[in-house]
């Protein structure tokens, strides 16, 4: 996972967080399972688009390839086909802009 030349710590948990605001915000779902109604409906779908937003965003804006800067999450999710965007930006090893590699 994240062989790609990028800073892993600060990416794993942007992504860590992009998890937990997704969670969140698809509460209505699975939320009156476990909390009151108006939690589930209401407060909870609005934390985790408040957290989800700016944890994509930072994705898009500083997870960057060591050598050239190429914004690679930026560039899984606008230039790959929808079905293999994020399992592109996993699994990679090489910067589709300068070719660096970590292997």
């Amino acid at each position: 996972m994240l062989r790609l030349p990028l800073n892993r710590p600060l990416t794993i948990m942007m992504l860590v967080l992009l998890m937990v605001g997704g969670t969140l915000a698809g509460a209505p779902f699975w939320g009156p399972f476990f909390v009151a109604e108006n939690i589930a409906f209401a407060i909870l779908p609005m934390v985790g688009v408040a957290v989800a937003a700016p944890a994509f965003a930072g994705l898009c804006v500083l997870v960057r390839c060591r050598r050239c800067g190429h914004r690679l999450f930026r560039y899984a999710v606008t230039k790959r086909r929808h079905s293999d965007s994020i399992e592109w930006f996993l699994r990679a090893h090489q910067c589709p802009e300068c070719g660096y590699s970590t292997v």
